[in-house]
């Protein structure tokens, strides 16, 4: 180790340096060239590929609404989970509402950011629109079963749909994200 300081000592005290010129060139050209191609590189971002300005949003203003609306699904799905679920065998519609409004203000944060128009071109592509259909009318029914059924049919078409829906999402994540099938 001492072998290496006094080189390097000896390289820093000598002004050109005087070491082999062709290897510190040869460094210097290799430096010099990742560094350019680091610069050349573009790496596409969400920003670049969302519209600079929609709906008179520019893009800061609308991942602060992205943010927004996922802080808030967060907090329906929270709710839904803390508090809708030990009632679901009394008032399954507790857990319904907060997990469908959870289940809305997700996709809403996630149109927020790339813009309405591209993220439901993006739902309903070939591959992905037997889980769109499937998951937008389970929201619908659950919300329908919710607000307009009472009684013990009520009860059990509400579990239903929230089951479809529940179903729909577990289909969405074990296909539709890395590795899945």
């Amino acid at each position: 180790m001492s072998d290496f300081n006094a080189w390097y000592q000896q390289q820093q005290e000598t002004p050109g340096g005087d070491g082999d010129l062709e290897s510190q060139s040869l460094f210097s050209s290799i430096q010099t060239n990742i560094q350019s191609n680091l610069r050349n590189i573009e790496i596409p971002t969400l920003q670049s590929s969302s519209p600079p300005v929609l709906f008179g949003l520019n893009y800061a203003t609308r991942f602060r609404l992205f943010i927004g609306c996922l802080l808030l699904s967060s907090l329906f799905f929270a709710l839904g989970f803390i508090v809708g679920l030990p009632a679901l065998a009394l008032r399954p519609q507790k857990f319904a509402l907060c997990f469908t409004f959870g289940s809305i203000t997700f996709m809403t944060s996630f149109a927020m950011l790339k813009g309405p128009v591209a993220h439901v071109k993006s739902m309903f592509q070939a591959d992905r629109i037997v889980f769109t259909s499937v998951y937008l009318l389970s929201m619908l029914l659950t919300l329908f079963c919710t607000f307009s059924r009472g009684g013990v049919a009520g009860y059990f078409l509400v579990l239903g749909s929230c089951s479809i829906q529940l179903l729909a999402l577990l289909w969405y994540l074990i296909t539709f994200l890395t590795g899945g099938s």
